[in-house]
């Protein structure tokens, strides 16, 4: 199965890269997936230490954080797939990301 995952998604990925690469050029495609790749790398970081700084707190007051390390896991799988070159992987980093960013908030607030 994850043989296959590994064969799969880089067909997916070439295709996007042709296509999008025909219609609006080599130079625009490459400048798209870099900025997501910088905008993917500055939003895991800032998503990163405030979930550090949670978990702190949380065990300063002698809580488990374990709602900080589900989300570091999902953020650690989000940042692994934004960094990947790709529009597959980013729309799946990102989707991952904002929903489990979403989830977060909502269930501390």
């Amino acid at each position: 199965m994850i043989f296959l995952i590994f064969i799969i998604i880089p067909i997916i990925e070439i295709s996007i890269f042709i296509t999008v690469g025909s219609n609006i050029g080599i130079l625009n495609t490459i400048a798209i997936i870099l900025l997501t790749a910088m905008v993917g790398i500055f939003l895991v970081r800032r998503r990163g230490l405030s979930l550090l700084f949670s978990a702190r707190q949380n065990m300063h007051d002698g809580v488990m954080p374990t709602n900080e390390i589900k989300g570091g896991i999902f953020l650690l799988i989000s940042g692994l797939l934004l960094i990947t070159p790709g529009f597959f992987t980013d729309c799946i980093g990102f989707a991952i990301f904002f929903k489990t960013r979403a989830g977060f908030y909502f269930s501390t607030r």
